[in-house]
């Protein structure tokens, strides 16, 4: 795992690297975040720029790959976890940063050099506006994901109850859902103006850009709404099938995301080759609202803008709503980093991170962070020690590391609930009318006794 875990830092490291060197190609005679005059983007100081900018990016994605591997050593799942999250917004980070040194710098060149815009009058194109959005794809194109993810949810929910994370995965499944509805109605309102003096050539420039953002919202939508149904999925489809779905789904994602950022490309590629076809371009100095990558406008009533590389979306920063969802998303985060972090610091260096304590009603099992599960003494069946657990076991909802294994499992196509320390033997295993449990002491002499214990309290009750 931990170097499946370095091979994915360095792949992250030189995606970034590549697709950060992409406001470095001009784009509507703006490069690094600058509007420069059409004869200015091939001046010799500014390919200077952008060719030490594209460097510099990839020398250090080589850096943070050398630094990251010590994470291939690192002997406990929290370290190693921590590790990864540094490393992973370190890199973020530095390319931000490199971004805002060379985007300075190519200001600085535009302001000594006097390279002023020829500035032509802002028209209103009244049949652009009426037009706009002829070609942006229809809204029953989401009606697919819709039913999916809703048939999905209910079924699992009915099924299965809110058991097992069922209420988490289904919440998850409608709110992205209705993230890509919310872009798509943000889409819809994007203003439009006249790019260029050509009125077919604007027309052609703002249908192919709705047309791709609207056929990419639906489009994902639809790839991601089966995960809907994997909380029921996990427990009905038998193992091996299971595991033969998700790895054909893990390489439908990986298909997709590749085919997201060749989508993408080609659009702003297209929109480069109709805009140069243009006898002239209507410059539109906007630098002063796009400080590094961010758009900042509190002038302008719109939260979501297509940005100036024509690769992505961003957030108005100038309007409250947008400071807000940054704010919130960043909170989100952080706490998710937390709940992943704290569990894996406990179970990593507590003395006892996996409890089972013996009552009058029954047993009752607790993990950091976790729901207490409690089994009657009547619903148990039996009770051994195992020496290893089967191979047979897949993760419903929970933890599964080299080290430990907390939470929901699936195993010989059976429910069930793990508490387990990998390197510790012997295994615990009680089995009851509805599910199986495992589990194991960080001491292996306390889990012998918790077996005896509860072996002599089953002797009582025969």
């Amino acid at each position: 795992m931990n170097f499946f875990l370095y091979l994915l830092l360095v792949g992250v490291n030189f995606l970034m690297a590549i697709s950060g060197r992409i406001p470095a190609n001009p784009h509507k005679n703006v490069i690094l975040e600058t509007t420069l005059p059409k004869d200015k983007l091939k001046d010799e100081q500014v390919l200077a720029i952008c060719k030490s900018y594209k460097k510099n990016l990839l020398q250090w994605a080589v850096i943070f790959s050398v630094i990251a591997l010590p994470i291939i050593i690192i002997p406990y799942d929290s370290l190693t976890l921590i590790y990864f999250i540094i490393q992973l917004f370190g890199f973020i980070g530095t390319s931000f940063y490199l971004q805002v040194i060379y985007i300075r710098k190519m200001t600085t060149l535009k302001v000594q050099n006097n390279w002023t815009l020829p500035t032509s009058p802002i028209l209103v194109d009244t049949k652009l506006v009426a037009n706009k959005n002829r070609k942006l794809i229809s809204i029953w194109w989401f009606l697919p994901s819709i039913f999916i993810t809703l048939s999905g949810c209910i079924y699992s929910i009915k099924t299965l109850g809110l058991s097992n994370g069922t209420w988490i995965i289904s919440l998850i499944s409608i709110l992205m859902t209705g993230m890509f509805l919310l872009f798509y109605y943000f889409i819809a309102r994007f203003p439009v103006k006249p790019v260029t003096s050509d009125e077919t050539i604007n027309q052609n420039v703002n249908d192919q850009m709705r047309h791709h953002w609207s056929v990419l919202m639906a489009v994902s939508s639809i790839v991601l709404s089966p995960l809907a149904f994997m909380p029921i999925s996990s427990v009905m489809v038998p193992y091996e099938r299971m595991m033969l779905f998700s790895i054909g789904y893990a390489v439908l994602i990986l298909a997709f995301v590749i085919f997201t950022f060749y989508y993408l490309f080609s659009s702003r590629k297209k929109q480069d080759q109709l805009i140069v076809q243009a006898k002239e371009y209507r410059y539109s100095d906007e630098d002063q609202y796009w400080k590094y990558g961010v758009y900042m406008n509190p002038n302008d009533k719109r939260i979501m803008v297509p940005d100036r590389i024509g690769m992505n979306i961003s957030v108005n920063l100038g309007r409250p709503v947008g400071k807000l969802t940054l704010g919130v998303t960043g909170v989100l985060v952080l706490i998710a980093l937390i709940a992943a972090s704290i569990p894996m610091l406990i179970s990593d260096f507590s003395t006892n991170p996996f409890e089972l304590a013996t009552t009058n009603d029954g047993i009752s099992l607790s993990a950091p962070l976790s729901q207490r599960k409690q089994i009657d003494w009547n619903d148990i069946e039996s009770v051994e020690l195992v020496d290893s657990l089967p191979k047979d076991k897949l993760r419903i909802y929970g933890t599964a590391t080299e080290n430990y294994l907390t939470g929901e499992f699936q195993v010989h196509s059976e429910p069930a609930y793990l508490l387990v320390l990998t390197d510790k033997k012997p295994i615990l295993k009680i089995t009851t009318k509805d599910k199986l449990y495992y589990y194991t002491n960080k001491d292996s002499e306390l889990t012998k006794q918790d077996y005896r214990t509860i072996q002599k309290h089953q002797g009582k009750q025969r």
